[in-house]
């Protein structure tokens, strides 16, 4: 049996990938970054030398990823808005991240062939691992990694050979990898790591050769802080205000969650939110958590001092480098920990335990088992967490049930409602959210909407000016107190409104067609027709309605 599972072990996991995620062939978008990306992204739904040349500009998002955004582009161009391509995509993706890391993994040698198979296993079907490839704004990790793997594979061959050929390879890979997602700026970290650590003396020449990835890598890092000042992304995920020792705390927090979690994969959540300040040493969750990564760190600090088990102080430092970027040092984000991120990272702490235990403890030796028994929960608890991930309705439902007051989640589950005109669902949560958040621009701009549709015109126009009244630049609620200023038959008030959010945001298909429509009602065809066709242009399918009347006139 062994000899047969060695033989087909690639085809073996493809097999348990397939099997574990198998719902998501049946999911849907997911209210939450997947229409920034996707459905709203105007560069996406049309390939052309124009989209393209945006995308590759960074037109759009936050993030600088033109090749994931051009995947998405080939996706909605062969299949349209039909999630089941994009997820396919997505698994395809993460099946081939998985075979090239067992490929890496048969280069090195393991005293246990099964131990590298439980470490494959960990990346390939552990629950942490469902919220990147069951959503798919996050395709910019699974592509990113394709390319950074391949990368490191051809430095290896290189470290191998000495040819330069497979350095040139690994350098391209990089490139591409960047491309993909800004996180690939550690891996010239990682090679360096790994040269000090084959290399019994430091020898400047051995370096010599990455100083184009050390480039490549500041490149894309000044260009990802440029684009989150710019787009003031640092200041929107500021985190509380901590004392130093909060600070800490969280640090260590973040440090012990990253590396125990995996091996205790329940409780799942898209989010993992800062406590608030004062409330850091009161929460038992991240308190734990913390003292796991405190002793964590005094355990490898005093393996660095005795200068014992060289392999697990690497393995160490290769993990607590690739995972510095999302550390929070530099806040980029609404949640002090992520699920995300252990995509990859996840590997290091599995290699560290298990190096660990096979030199340590002795009476565990049957790995085939502990093999056997991880497959089976780890495919019935991802294909479980899988189906989780089926719509917005079911994700942010389950959300709910572990954090009532997350307004992160109940603004985007009512809009979601929204989306399917079930308003009456709609209306407790935004009405939730401007309690818990009574001055947010958005949820006061996103109740008057929800008002609006149940004809509380009125209060609706109330709460569209309240959240004008703290953001004069909210396009969106300009142009929806513009519609419920038509709705009173306040036409001058309304072109006001719809005027001012086609300055702000000339590019938005329903602004472009809101200004549209009202010239086209107002008898002046000659301004309506180019804003109904950029509408149109833009994806707007209410556009074509009133083009079709202007030009059968």
């Amino acid at each position: 049996m062994n000899k047969i599972f060695f033989k087909y072990q690639y085809l073996a996991i493809i097999t348990i990938c397939l099997i574990a995620f198998a719902p998501i062939f049946k999911n849907d978008f997911i209210n939450y970054d997947d229409p920034d990306y996707v459905l709203n992204n105007p560069y996406v739904k049309k390939i052309n030398i124009e989209n393209i040349k945006q995308l590759i500009i960074g037109k759009g998002i936050d993030l600088y990823l033109p090749l994931t955004m051009v995947s998405y582009s080939v996706d909605y161009f062969v299949n349209g808005s039909n999630p089941i391509l994009f997820h396919f995509t997505n698994l395809i993706l993460h099946i081939f991240n998985s075979l090239v890391l067992l490929f890496i993994f048969n280069k090195i040698i393991f005293k246990n062939d099964y131990i590298k198979y439980i470490i494959v296993l960990f990346f390939a079907i552990n629950p942490l691992v469902t919220e990147i490839v069951c959503w798919i704004a996050q395709r910019k990790d699974m592509l990113y990694l394709l390319f950074y793997l391949l990368s490191i594979n051809q430095y290896l061959n290189f470290e191998a050979t000495k040819k330069n050929k497979y350095l040139i390879l690994c350098f391209i890979f990089f490139v591409l990898s960047c491309l993909s997602k800004p996180m690939a700026i550690s891996l010239p970290f990682i090679i360096t790591l790994h040269v000090i650590f084959k290399s019994k003396k430091m020898i400047l020449k051995n370096f010599v050769p990455f100083i184009a990835f050390y480039l490549v890598s500041i490149m894309f890092s000044v260009i990802t802080i440029y684009r989150f000042k710019q787009l003031e992304v640092l200041k929107s995920a500021s985190i509380p205000n901590y004392s130093f020792l909060e600070n800490l705390i969280t640090l260590f927090s973040e440090i012990g969650f990253y590396f125990f979690k995996p091996f205790l994969p329940i409780n799942l959540s898209l989010f993992h939110m800062f406590p608030n300040s004062g409330e850091v040493l009161s929460n038992i969750s991240l308190m734990l958590f913390s003292i796991l990564g405190i002793g964590l760190t005094l355990w490898i600090g005093w393996l660095i001092k005795t200068k014992n088990n060289k392999p697990t102080i690497y393995l160490f430092l290769a993990w607590l480098v690739f995972l510095t970027p999302i550390l929070q040092i530099i806040p980029n984000t609404h949640t002090y920990v992520s699920e995300r991120y252990f995509y990859l990272s996840i590997v290091f702490p599995v290699a560290i335990v298990l190096y660990f235990i096979q030199n340590n403890i002795k009476t565990i030796s049957n790995y085939k088992i502990i093999f056997i028994c991880l497959t089976i929960i780890f495919t019935i608890s991802t294909f479980s967490r899988s189906k989780v991930w089926k719509n917005t309705e079911t994700l942010f439902e389950q959300e709910l049930k572990l954090n009532p007051k997350n307004t992160i989640v109940l603004n985007n589950l009512a809009i979601y409602y929204n989306s399917k005109e079930k308003y009456d669902r709609a209306f407790p949560l935004f009405k939730k959210l401007i309690i818990l958040e009574p001055s947010n621009e958005h949820y006061l701009s996103n109740y008057g909407i929800t008002l609006s549709k149940l004809r509380q015109i009125d209060s609706a126009i109330v709460y569209l000016e309240k959240s004008l009244a703290i953001n004069k630049q909210n396009y969106e609620a300009f142009s929806n107190l513009g519609i419920c200023y038509i709705q009173n038959n306040l036409r001058e008030k309304a072109f006001t409104c719809f005027l001012n959010a086609y300055k702000l945001n000339p590019d938005n298909a329903e602004i472009a067609c809101n200004l549209g429509i009202y010239y086209f009602n107002s008898m002046e065809p000659d301004k309506a027709l180019p804003l109904l066709e950029k509408a149109q242009n833009l994806g707007s399918p209410r556009a074509l309605k009133y083009l079709n009347k202007l030009r059968n006139n």
